[in-house]
């Protein structure tokens, strides 16, 4: 039989001159689980209560020393007990002397000579709020599910050892940032329960590591382990006897971390991401030790699973220019700090020009022209994309309008336009394509619009609710990066789609031959089947251009042929030149077909020696579940 929990005697502390009216409060309050200590005067009192820290202090309001209402004052300007709850005992009810105690600080009074039951009611009703309070600063200060401290209980810690350490010579701590692999499978794969398992284990693992690591740090200090939320820790390392031990406790927590779990009869593997900010470089603020933390542990995630990496300058120097990419990114577009560029996409078998892609380009006034890669996965993050996306629109439908009042049948056929992940799951990117095709007078198939195939493929089925709507209006639809993906062809069949750029990486191998050349030629003839377009993208030699043409592809773009030019270069180049952007073949020599594209060509087989028609396994049954990749 389990032996019920007895609760711990609340300690009080009694200051009070008369030796009789402690034995009377003694006897008075021996019901109530009172564990009483004594002092006869008021500086007794104050040191006792510094060594045991009470629960409550009850003050003899009138003593031959001293005034109950100094002593209180004393206890109150002391950081260390003024939080220890003072009740006057007084056998004088007047109201100045109530009031100039609540005043200073009491947390309520007991009248001489005394009833038991008030006094008891008294003292157990202070002592019950006391706890209350405490308990609600730890709840405020500590995770609920792992009982860890919070991320306001960390900040205040690393903010005292950031102050520490401008104090005290050869003071060193540093902030270890964690998160793990695969959190959000096993939540939603074997559910939350398993999930809050999960999180209570990696608690549990991590004070036992850092209880086993208490060698690295010096004197009382001892590590700090704390949760902000969902899969993602912090420790702290406090008063470590060198900025290397750091690593060292890193190093051992990702071996302990990285275990198998056994969460409700299911084992489940996992590992850490951990990045590291030491104090041998100057902080001002909790925030950003975290904040560097943050980016170091994305280095390391970046890098592989199970890794650590020490944040470092060349990274501060990057975070920085994020930061400052975050802040100023929504008045960019409001500025007008972008710019398009566009690249040609030409027939492969002449080099006629029959399109062009845009490209955003940000001209920011102390970085320069900053390329897309550097701001695109920003605006994705906060937001700002959708403004963006939408002004990348209408400039590109505004510059086709223009060409074909300038460049006539000179002018490319269509212009093509990403879409990111948010404006296409937004669901209203079709009104607003709809609203600037009309705001324009452009025609629908002068615009053709470009998704990844990992993009659709997060969400398919909003993917094709909202591809199938714009297809309607006419506007072309493109699969960009095609091959990188996991999607599959019956997948593709089902899309509304009208082209596939298969992703340079297969183009840049293709002439190493193997399964670069298998893959280009099972997706050139799928898109055959299919009766797609096929744009190879990233062609930069002249014996790439030789191999896509021997296996058909019908259409290209890349170095080879032009980068991407601002819209003013490019019409200069259409109006001297002629739209033929073939290496070494002139436009006087060039012939002048239609601009209007070819349809697809029926494709038949062209070998080469050692080269696979297919990949294997691979079976161009548009009923086949397959998938194409680059691995």
């Amino acid at each position: 039989m389990n032996r019920p929990n007895i609760a711990q005697p609340s300690r009080v502390l009694l200051i009070d001159d008369d030796q009789d009216i402690h034995s009377l409060v003694a006897l008075q309050l021996r019901q109530i689980n009172v564990q009483l200590s004594s002092a006869l005067r008021g500086e007794i009192g104050l040191q006792m209560a510094a060594e045991n820290k009470p629960d409550l202090v009850l003050l003899d309001y009138q003593m031959p020393d001293t005034n109950g209402l100094e002593v209180l004052k004393l206890f109150k300007n002391d950081a260390a007990l003024r939080q220890i709850p003072v009740v006057i005992v007084t056998g004088n009810d007047q109201h100045t002397l109530l009031t100039e105690s609540f005043e200073a600080g009491a947390a309520d009074y007991v009248r001489k000579p005394f009833c038991a039951a008030e006094l008891r009611a008294r003292v157990r009703n202070v002592i019950e709020n006391r706890r209350m309070v405490a308990e609600l600063e730890r709840l405020a200060l500590h995770d609920g599910l792992t009982a860890l401290p919070n991320r306001t209980f960390l900040q205040n810690s690393i903010q005292r050892a950031i102050h520490r350490a401008r104090r005290v010579d050869n003071y060193h701590f540093a902030v270890l940032y964690l998160d793990f692999d695969r959190f959000k499978s096993i939540n939603d794969s074997l559910g939350h329960e398993v999930g809050d398992l999960f999180l209570q284990e990696i608690a549990e693992r991590m004070q036992k590591t850092l209880r086993a690591t208490d060698m690295v740090s010096r004197g009382a200090d001892s590590p700090l382990a704390a949760r902000l939320g969902g899969d993602e820790f912090v420790i702290l390392l406090d008063a470590i006897a060198k900025p290397e031990d750091a690593v060292v406790v890193g190093q051992r927590l990702l071996k302990i971390l990285s275990d198998p779990y056994l969460l409700a009869g299911r084992e489940v593997s996992s590992s850490a991401s951990i990045g590291i900010v030491t104090s041998d470089r100057s902080y001002g603020s909790a925030q950003e030790m975290l904040r560097d933390a943050d980016a170091a542990m994305y280095q390391a995630k970046a890098g592989g699973r199970n890794r650590l990496f020490v944040f470092d300058a060349a990274m501060r120097q990057k975070v920085e220019n994020k930061i400052r990419i975050e802040s100023e990114i929504g008045a960019a577009v409001r500025s007008q700090q972008f710019c398009l560029v566009y690249q040609p996409i030409i027939r492969l078998s002449d080099g006629y020009l029959l399109g062009v892609e845009a490209l955003v380009r940000w001209r920011h006034p102390d970085f320069g022209m900053i390329p897309p890669i550097e701001f695109i996965p920003i605006a994705e993050e906060n937001g700002s994309i959708v403004a963006l996306g939408e002004w990348i629109l209408e400039e590109a439908c505004r510059q086709m309008v223009e060409w074909r009042e300038t460049l006539g049948h000179d002018c490319p056929a269509k212009v093509s336009v990403n879409l990111s992940r948010k404006q296409l799951m937004m669901g209203n990117i079709a009104q607003t394509v709809s609203r600037l095709l009309h705001q324009y007078q452009l025609p629908a198939t002068k615009l053709e619009l470009e998704v990844t195939e990992s993009l659709v493929m997060t969400d398919l089925k909003k993917a094709f609710a909202v591809l199938t709507e714009l297809r309607q209006m006419g506007v072309s639809i493109a699969i960009d990066d095609f091959g990188t993906g996991h999607s599959s062809l019956a997948c593709l069949h089902e899309l509304p789609i009208s082209t596939l750029k298969i992703d340079r990486s297969f183009v840049q191998k293709i002439d190493c031959g193997g399964d670069s050349v298998g893959v280009a030629i099972a997706v050139i003839r799928m898109a055959a089947l299919m009766k797609l377009q096929m744009v190879a993208e990233g062609i930069e030699t002249a014996s790439q251009w030789e191999s896509l043409k021997c296996l058909e592809c019908e259409l290209g773009q890349g170095y080879l042929f032009a980068k991407p030019m601002a819209a003013s270069e490019l019409s200069k180049r259409i109006v001297a030149s002629g739209p033929v952007f073939a290496p070494g073949q002139s436009p006087s020599s060039s012939p002048s077909p239609s601009p209007s594209p070819s349809p697809s060509p029926s494709l038949s087989p062209v070998p080469s020696p050692g080269v696979p028609l297919g990949l294997p396994g691979l079976n161009l049954g548009i009923s086949t579940v397959t998938t194409l990749s680059s691995n």
